[in-house]
């Protein structure tokens, strides 16, 4: 056989080689950069043997080497580029999900304190005051700035309940995360005359889930409920939470039939709400999808947020 053509057969060959490596160490790939390397030392080696044999010229071999250690410097760079940005958006997860657990440790201690501390001197004061009905029924303006004074405090007592029962995040602790959620789509539906909400799970009463999984599922629906009321424009909102047996899974989706998130604008598509969710979605082992309810419609194509977590997540 001819030896140019098993040279430019075995050149073909290398190049093809060389070529596949570069590719797979664009897409991180370790062990193609690692030939790469070895790829650069046998160039180092043999180039002196190919220029003194005259099959390529000087000039050539050397343009060639600088070249190739050009796209080895590119490559190395880029990789570690992209070890620092991933190294750097984990730390900034880690920083998001701590800030998330320790505010609701916070607003689980303000909730016990408020009702443990301060509803209780509500109700003393209220009592203490009735007690003085008595001792000014003659006297008029007394008797209008005490029953003033019992209308403070009664309204500052119901303020006070529902302030605890938005901080402690539906009492999930207490009633547990099927009753939370049928509470907070109730309490929607009475302070909003639109869109109408619906509610479909196949939830026993209290799953078997814990605390801070249910609290952060919870935060998540909520979240994309206010957002489906305040910024889609919907007529109708659906929220789905399916517990699928097989496997251990609880499948989530709130929907609605609106304007879409693409028409909602900076703060109906990427508000620090929606940040807040996928972070919480993450911390559950799980990533928030956000896409059109019904793409065939492009008026009202609406938004269905999902994302799915176990018993075990983390």
């Amino acid at each position: 056989m001819d030896l140019a053509i098993i040279f430019y057969t075995s050149c073909v060959v290398l190049l093809t080689a060389l070529l596949v490596s570069l590719f797979l160490a664009a897409r991180g790939n370790q062990a193609a950069m690692y030939f790469l390397w070895v790829w650069a030392a046998l160039l180092v080696t043999a180039l002196p043997l190919v220029t003194r044999a005259n099959m390529i010229p000087s000039v050539a071999a050397g343009l060639l080497l600088v070249f190739f250690f050009y796209l080895l410097y590119l490559f190395y760079f880029h990789r570690h580029g992209m070890e620092g940005a991933d190294t750097s958006h984990e730390e900034t997860r880690r920083v998001l999900a701590e800030a998330n657990r320790r505010i609701d440790e916070e607003r689980r201690a303000l909730a016990r304190r408020l009702h443990d501390d301060v509803n209780p001197r509500l109700l003393v004061t209220k009592q203490a005051l009735r007690q003085l009905e008595p001792m000014v029924a003659d006297n008029e303006k007394a008797t209008v700035l005490l029953n003033n004074a019992l209308s403070m405090v009664s309204d500052a007592y119901t303020e006070m309940r529902a302030i605890i029962k938005n901080t402690r995040i539906e009492v999930i602790d207490s009633i547990g995360f099927t009753a939370a959620l049928e509470s907070v789509v109730t309490h929607y539906t009475s302070v909003f005359d639109r869109p109408l909400i619906t509610l479909e799970h196949n939830l026993p009463k209290r799953p078997a889930l814990p605390e801070a999984i249910a609290v952060s599922a919870f935060k998540i629906i909520r979240e994309a409920l206010f957002n489906a009321i305040k910024h889609s424009g919907a007529d109708h909102v659906r929220v789905s939470v399916q517990f699928i047996e097989a496997n251990d899974q609880y499948k989530v989706e709130v929907s609605d039939d609106g304007i879409g998130v693409s028409s909602r604008g900076a703060d109906g598509a990427a508000g620090i709400g929606l940040i807040d969710m996928r972070e919480r979605a993450r911390v559950l082992g799980s990533s928030l999808k956000v896409q059109p309810a019904n793409p065939s419609n492009a008026k009202r194509p609406g938004t269905s947020i999902s994302f799915s977590f176990s018993a075990r997540s983390s």
